[in-house]
């Protein structure tokens, strides 16, 4: 009977970014956070806090010329509540998990083991010193290609309209813009709860029915600026 040659374990993958830098330090700076840093002094580590900041302008700037191009009739209220949305916390943080950057991050003891708010913040943070690593080794074409590879997939009016945190807002600058005229918004007793309604003029109307009127009355103007298409 023969015996079969037993084959070698194969070696689990190591985690990659998929990114290859000149300057490795770089890199190293923008994963490594100031907690692991202070607790690490003699390591003589970059400054990830300068990264963090430059990155922030940097992804402004792309995020603004997208937006100009991507929605030509929108006024400026408009896209500065879409530029808000698009580098929220929030949305950096959920890019951030989407790559599985926490894996590379370099944190102190204290914050390796937190779950909430606080790592949210960190992993938007990491995120816009990455960018900013990557301009400072490859330039401007390469820092704008990974912020469009990670978050072209939001600069779209529908998902934009579901992210944003105040659609009411955005309708009342919409309407006056465009129609000279502020939303209307009404309500009723139904069945199932309370329906409410928000139009503009005669034309653009939109009902929904729920219990929490607040939460309705953005909904429905969430659902009348998908119905007017912004874009």
């Amino acid at each position: 009977m023969k015996q079969t040659a037993k084959r070698k374990p194969k070696r689990p993958r190591r985690p990659s970014l998929g990114l290859t830098f000149s300057n490795p330090k770089l890199l190293e700076a923008a994963l490594t956070h100031p907690s692991y840093r202070n607790e690490n002094p003699l390591l003589h580590l970059d400054d990830f806090d300068r990264l963090e900041f430059f990155g922030d302008s940097i992804l402004n700037y792309v995020i603004c010329c997208e937006l100009i191009e991507a929605f030509p009739k929108a006024n400026e209220g408009i896209l500065s509540r879409f530029r808000s949305t698009l580098v929220s916390r929030k949305i950096l943080a959920r890019v951030a998990g989407e790559m599985g950057l926490v894996r590379f991050l370099k944190l102190g003891h204290g914050l390796q083991e937190d779950k909430g708010l606080q790592k949210s913040k960190i992993l938007a943070d990491a995120l816009e010193a990455l960018i900013a690593a990557l301009y400072e080794d490859q330039g401007l074409p390469a820092a704008r290609d990974f912020i469009l590879k990670h978050l072209a997939a939001y600069i779209n009016p529908r998902r934009l309209l579901r992210l944003d945190p105040n659609p009411k807002s955005t309708l009342q600058e919409l309407s006056q813009k465009k129609w000279k005229k502020v939303p209307e918004y009404s309500w009723k007793p139904v069945r199932l709860g309370i329906q409410v309604q928000v139009k503009v003029g005669r034309k653009y109307r939109v009902a929904v029915t729920g219990k929490n009127r607040r939460e309705l009355e953005e909904k429905a103007a969430r659902e009348l600026l998908k119905k007017l298409r912004l874009s």
